[in-house]
């Protein structure tokens, strides 16, 4: 009965999990775009975002060799607001300012950051 939302409060209990919501915050990422902001490897922010869509707290659409992240419009209001009051890293946040989600990537060789690297 309180699987499910257990399993939300443990995807929320992990501060690179928390950081990757605040950097979705700002709008939609693919994991080249992630990784480029977090300290840790390509992998671990897969591993990361799996765990995130599995709770329900990040949706993913696939166009071309990429896969782009994004917090789901229609999740619950509470959890909306717990995410919207998640510390602001400016640095993090000038990096994704560029409204093009991929940017980081459009240069990259076919298939790095898409979803054929997400071990899914």
């Amino acid at each position: 009965m309180y699987e499910g939302e257990a399993e939300v409060h443990r995807a929320l209990g992990d501060p690179t999990r928390l950081r990757i919501l605040a950097l979705l915050r700002v709008r939609e990422a693919c994991v080249c775009e992630l990784v480029a902001r977090l300290p840790i490897s390509q992998p671990a922010v897969s591993q990361h975002l799996r765990r995130l869509r599995q709770a329900g707290l990040v949706q993913e659409r696939r166009h071309k060799y990429w896969t782009y992240y994004a917090i789901p419009p229609d999740l619950d209001p509470l959890l909306a607001q717990l995410i919207a009051r998640l510390p602001h890293d400016r640095a993090d946040e000038a990096a994704l300012a560029d409204p093009e989600p991929g940017a980081a990537c459009a240069l990259a060789p076919a298939g790095i950051g898409s979803g054929a690297q997400i071990g899914e």
